[in-house]
């Protein structure tokens, strides 16, 4: 009786859940090979919060600053995926934008710095404000 029964092969059977998931897979491959890169400098950056933090402890310093934006937060995170990163001479040298918030306000931080052993020395340090009017004040070097 069961050799009259036909079954249907493993493709029939399963086809409406492999498609849709094969095309998943590859939408994610897709996104973190695309991704991958900043994903690591941003990343790299996260783990070194001396980099980001000292930087602003510099700029808390500032009386232009501190007129502009009031008292500064400590960068999260997300600050981070505002801006931007860039290494250079084999991740020595960094380049790096993250937005800052103050009570008055918020900006953008840059940085320049590189890797001097295990810490970093700043080359350049500006906070860039857009509004209420825009305006760059040089906290550290040109």
């Amino acid at each position: 009786m069961n050799e009259l029964i036909s079954k249907k092969s493993w493709w029939n059977r399963n086809w409406k859940w492999v498609l849709p998931m094969t095309g998943i897979v590859i939408c994610i491959f897709v996104f973190f090979i695309m991704t991958g890169n900043a994903a690591f400098r941003y990343g790299s950056v996260y783990v070194q919060p001396d980099l980001t933090g000292n930087a602003l402890e510099i700029a808390k310093k500032n009386d232009r600053v501190i007129e502009k934006l009031g008292e500064l937060s400590p960068v999260d995170f997300f600050r981070l995926l505002e801006g931007e990163v860039q290494y250079s001479n084999h991740n020595t040298v960094i380049a790096i934008t993250v937005g800052i918030r103050g009570t008055k306000g918020k900006a953008k931080l840059d940085i320049v710095a590189y890797k001097k052993g295990a810490n970093w020395e700043y080359q350049k340090i500006m906070v860039r404000i857009k509004k209420p009017k825009k305006e760059s004040i040089k906290i550290l070097g040109e």
